[in-house]
């Protein structure tokens, strides 16, 4: 019953730092009024918290992420075979036990998982990482992995490029290697006391594990990557009994009126994950979370 429970925590803590059910969109003209933490800009991703910026081709479009990804993108064409996942979390492990975990764990999901590569590396501005690659087979077709990862202060940020097509070229690989951090926009900033009462209240109300409470703090017009209000009140019902503390701070407000812009991030029984960039929309006086108001294509 073990691994069960360890999912069912993984899940729970991703739908809580707000990381679950973005399902494939198209990628429009970028909104400039928008903050850049928030909209999509074709070939340039903006993380939240902690800021920093990763390149990739501007025809490739966003896909829907898996539990424990931040962010998918891949071709439009899916036989190609090519995408890009980004993960933000916790430390799970020390970064030179990459190649063993990673290969463990497509152990369970997939046939003749080998280790191609593993080698300590860094990031153009000097911040160590590690890079790894797998290839296997996984449903059939032959898959092959590149992994880098680096551990920020006490956050754990990988990037990961997968294939169909044989050994991972060069070219993939420089979309993990683009990343760059922004100083200066990860500590916490001071928001409008009634927006930190509503953000005390929503934490309050997950760890008290109160579905109906935590539900109204959403906007009957919440819309998050093709996700709705009732999606998020089906998968509340399954998890909320599992969060036993949180806490949020922000460390980008943007106010626009009756809405406002926000990132940052989560602490948790599980330590400290990522916030992703959302909206809030007043409503008969009331903040609710709105989403980031995208449908997305069949």
């Amino acid at each position: 019953m073990k691994k069960p429970i360890v999912v069912s925590l993984i899940t729970a803590l991703m739908l809580l730092m707000g990381g679950l059910f973005a399902p494939a969109q198209p990628q429009n003209p970028a909104d400039e009024e928008k903050p850049t933490f928030y909209r999509l800009t074709p070939g340039v991703y903006v993380n939240g918290w902690p800021r920093f910026t990763i390149t990739y081709p501007k025809d490739w479009v966003e896909k829907s992420p898996q539990i424990q990804e931040v962010f998918r993108a891949g071709t439009v064409d899916p036989t190609l075979g090519e995408r890009f996942i980004i993960n933000v979390y916790p430390p799970p492990y020390p970064l030179d036990h990459l190649a063993d975990r990673q290969a463990r764990f497509f152990k369970n999901i997939a046939k003749d998982v080998t280790v191609v590569s593993d080698r300590p590396s860094r990031f153009r501005d000097g911040t160590p990482t590690r890079e790894v690659e797998l290839q296997m087979v996984m449903n059939n077709l032959p898959l092959n992995l590149f992994y880098l990862a680096t551990i920020k202060g006490d956050t754990w940020i990988g990037v990961a490029v997968a294939s169909n097509r044989g050994r991972i070229r060069e070219d993939l690989k420089a979309i993990p290697y683009s990343l760059e951090f922004q100083p200066g926009k990860d500590e916490p900033v001071k928001v409008p006391p009634d927006i930190r009462e509503f953000l005390d209240k929503f934490s309050s109300d997950m760890v008290s594990h109160d579905l109906a409470k935590v539900m109204t703090h959403y906007s009957d017009r919440y819309l998050s990557s093709g996700v709705r209000k009732g999606e998020m009140e089906r998968w509340w019902k399954q998890h909320i009994g599992l969060i036993t503390s949180a806490e949020v701070g922000i460390t980008d407000f943007i106010p626009a009126g009756d809405r406002a812009y926000l990132t940052g991030f989560i602490i948790s029984w599980w330590g400290k994950g990522q916030l992703l960039g959302t909206s809030i929309i007043k409503e008969n006086g009331e903040w609710k979370w709105y989403g980031n108001q995208r449908d997305v294509s069949p």
